[in-house]
């Protein structure tokens, strides 16, 4: 628990703080903290190219065919998610080039030992986004279908319990 004393000495110290001042200098210091950009705020991150994501986004649009505000809000949020499974998939590449030859032998030895948490910290984000993609993939569909007069049927919520006994 921090003590009324530090909270006091933590107020002074943030007065004494020189951050960037410029926009420039801002946006360049609010990258440094990025390790691999899968959750960034900023849809392109640096070596991507803004004419690389309107192009992707064009296609998006053009193979779903949104219409309407809610449409189009699920359709960029497929567009956001799938650019970012693309970054991920990239730098699980990336991952085997650097450390190639620690994989020689077996896919198994990726997933042991310190270069394993990688591997298993890329699983985790990927799950996360493919989940999302899905959920905006058939939030679209249901409301495309009522646009169109078909029958839609609410989405279905299970909820997985487990019997088995606990350790």
């Amino acid at each position: 628990m921090t003590s009324e004393m530090q909270v006091v000495a933590n107020r002074e110290n943030a007065k004494k703080s020189t951050g960037p001042k410029t926009l420039e200098g801002q946006t360049t210091s609010c990258q440094n903290a990025m390790k691999h950009g899968l959750l960034t705020r900023d849809l392109l991150i640096r070596d991507e190219k803004q004419e690389d994501l309107e192009q992707f986004r064009q296609m998006v649009y053009e193979a779903l065919c949104p219409q309407g505000a809610v449409e189009e809000l699920l359709v960029e949020k497929i567009i956001n998610t799938t650019w970012r499974i693309r970054r991920l998939t990239q730098a699980e590449g990336e991952l085997f080039d650097y450390e190639g030859s620690y994989y020689k032998n077996s896919l198994k030895q990726a997933f042991c030992g310190n270069s394993g948490t990688s591997l298993q910290t890329l699983s985790r984000y990927e799950t996360a986004l493919e989940r999302s993609f899905y959920r905006a993939v058939h939030e679209l569909q249901r409301v495309q279908g009522m646009r169109l007069g078909q029958v839609v049927i609410a989405p279905l919520a299970i909820e997985i319990t487990s019997d088995a006994p606990s350790d």
